[in-house]
């Protein structure tokens, strides 16, 4: 009891730190004729219904009787299985007319207690005792409201509250409204019946509620609001033979006393009392608002749209939001190294490359648009209606060339996110040397340990050969037998490779005069040229170049005439020494960068 006591005592200090501001504001939603609800910002999430004793619904919240009625919580109607209802938490509730001004509900506060756990559904009603005259005398009596079972959500422990007792409305069509308010939220003194302050102690901005009839000898149909959403799948505002209605959409109701209840289209909603009822419907950020219709009236754009409600029996307003959902196009650019069309998983992405995309949406609205690719290679058109697009490449200044398409077409649906790559690749020229170079005193200069070691690795230079008295296999300065190879010497008779030395071998074996006809021999000094022309004057062996107009890197025609050496006919063999001859006497060898060359445009 010292608990509750404490409890009390907060909840009637709250009431001296009600801002002014909050004051202000009720005033003028109550006073001022036609002026907007006054929204707080972080107001109470979820939403409130009525049901019968076992959750199950009434058609248009019309009851029988007072005590048929019971409050109910969790996701409401057309809500998404994983829509919340109120936040957890202790909460009080009350019975008032529509207009809030007469409180109905007949025990005090505190006997109107409830909890919501974690699933937003009520799962306890606090037990509680008042005083009541029982013969004359005061005594303490239970007060708890009654509860059932809710057969929407069992497992989840949830419960019904029967609202009883209350009094009868004085609305002429039989029409109530239930209230809720966290514990925290209450103004006033909770062992009471009422508080004259914020609507009997429930501050609007805290609160929701719920509109509910019970039938009465003069028949009175409470004025109800309808809100609809559809696809407009073809974003022309109109909702046209086809197009599907969104269900599960969420939306916000404010009612003119400044209470916002959430709801879930399709929805039919009780609009008392009468004034102007605010409708804002969720905007996600991949889909556009394309029409907003009040009572069939066409209006302007906004996630908002009004309400005016009479008050008049059988009265029906109609809201109807269109939207279309939004989609999305990328272009990516990457360095396509060896010129083959497909990105490899260590070929990089291109920063700054342009990018276009031309298209004319589903409405007829043309879209033309650029930007250049980021770190990662792409750029995302996004926001786009649905329609037939173009999505395409601008190249840069230099030596440029695709590998793909430099444009393709999309056709985006409603949703759609798609993605297209373009592949790229910038050439230069580079001049080889003959084998006579690489025999020779420059040639022998650039020639490393590591050249040698790679040119043992490869079967020409792994196994006896008939030619070069077998002192090629491998190049190590010594012949087979072990008699080393002689120096070398220059033009003016100076030693640049001493007597076994695998300089010396490597220079004796590329002008050696092949006098036994054995065409691999041909072969073999020309691969040995043409290795050493790729390991200098290429970035690498991997480094791809241009042969008889196809791009094949160097390091696979290597591979060729390895295999064609050991497994190909002699007249295979005179071929391929043809092809790797040509390209060791070229000075003008086209070939693609390891690396991206610069991206500039005009």
């Amino acid at each position: 009891m010292a608990l509750g006591k404490d409890r009390n005592k907060r909840k009637e200090g709250k009431v001296k730190k009600i801002s002014f501001v909050l004051i202000l504001a009720l005033i003028v939603v109550l006073i001022i004729p036609g002026a907007a609800p006054i929204m707080a910002a972080g107001g109470l999430s979820g939403a409130i219904f009525t049901t019968m004793v076992d959750g199950s619904r009434v058609n248009a919240n019309i009851y029988e009787d007072k005590d048929d009625v019971y409050l109910d919580g969790g996701p409401g109607q057309n809500a998404p299985s994983t829509a919340a209802g109120l936040p957890e938490g202790d909460y009080y509730f009350q019975v008032t007319d529509p207009s809030g001004k007469v409180l109905l509900s007949e025990d005090p506060v505190k006997c109107r207690e409830f909890h919501i756990n974690s699933y937003g559904v009520i799962d306890y009603i606090y037990p509680a005792t008042c005083l009541d005259k029982v013969k004359g005398k005061w005594v303490s009596v239970d007060c708890s409201h009654q509860t059932g079972i809710d057969i929407d959500h069992p497992e989840l422990g949830a419960i019904t509250v029967q609202l009883m007792p209350y009094a009868n409305t004085p609305n002429k069509g039989g029409v109530y409204k239930v209230w809720v308010t966290p514990v925290s939220e209450f103004v006033g003194d909770s062992n009471k019946v009422d508080n004259p302050q914020y609507f009997h102690g429930f501050v609007p901005a805290h609160s929701k509620t719920d509109n509910f009839k019970v039938k009465k000898g003069k028949p009175f149909t409470p004025p109800l609001l309808i809100v609809k959403k559809f696809d407009d799948s073809n974003a022309n505002g109109v909702w046209d033979a086809g197009e599907q209605e969104i269900t599960g959409w969420k939306i916000d109701i404010t009612d003119p006393l400044a209470v916002t209840n959430m709801y879930y289209t399709q929805v039919n909603v009780q609009t008392m009392p009468e004034g102007t009822w605010m409708v804002t419907e969720d905007t996600p950020v991949d889909w556009l608002q394309t029409a907003v219709y009040v009572d069939g009236v066409v209006q302007s754009l906004s996630p908002t749209a009004q309400v005016q409600v009479a008050g008049l029996s059988e009265e029906v307003h109609t809201v109807i939001f269109g939207n279309v959902q939004l989609g999305d196009i990328s272009g990516c650019k990457w360095y396509d190294r060896n010129g083959d069309g497909y990105w490899d998983t260590e070929e990089p992405a291109i920063e700054r490359w342009l990018i276009r995309l031309d298209g004319v949406a589903v409405n007829g609205q043309e879209f033309h648009l650029s930007g250049y690719t980021g770190v990662d290679g792409c750029i995302k058109f996004d926001g786009l209606l649905p329609g037939d697009y173009i999505i395409s490449e601008v190249m840069p200044l230099g030596n440029w060339f695709a590998s793909t398409s430099i444009s393709y077409q999309v056709l985006l649906v409603e949703g759609g996110s798609v993605s297209r790559h373009f592949g790229n690749f910038c050439t230069g020229q580079v001049g080889f040397h003959t084998k006579g170079y690489w025999h020779n005193k420059n040639g022998l200069q650039e020639t490393t340990l590591a050249d040698i070691a790679y040119l043992n690795s490869l079967l020409p230079w792994q196994s006896l050969s008939s030619y070069f008295g077998n002192g090629d296999e491998p190049i190590d300065g010594y012949f087979h037998d072990g008699t080393p190879v002689a120096a070398v010497h220059g033009d003016w008779g100076e030693e640049i490779a001493p007597a076994g030395s695998v300089l010396a071998e490597q220079s004796h074996f590329l002008i050696d005069s092949n006098a036994g006809g054995d065409p691999r021999e041909q072969l073999a000094q020309q691969l040995d040229a043409f290795i050493m022309n790729a390991l200098h004057c290429l970035d690498s062996v991997d480094a791809v170049i241009q042969v008889n107009g196809n791009w094949i890197s160097a390091a696979d025609l290597i591979s060729q005439a390895v295999e064609v050496w050991a497994n190909g006919t002699d007249a295979e063999r005179v071929a391929m020494q043809g092809v790797l001859n040509s390209l060791n006497e070229s000075s003008s060898v086209p070939y693609i960068h390891a690396n991206p060359c610069s991206v500039v445009y005009p």
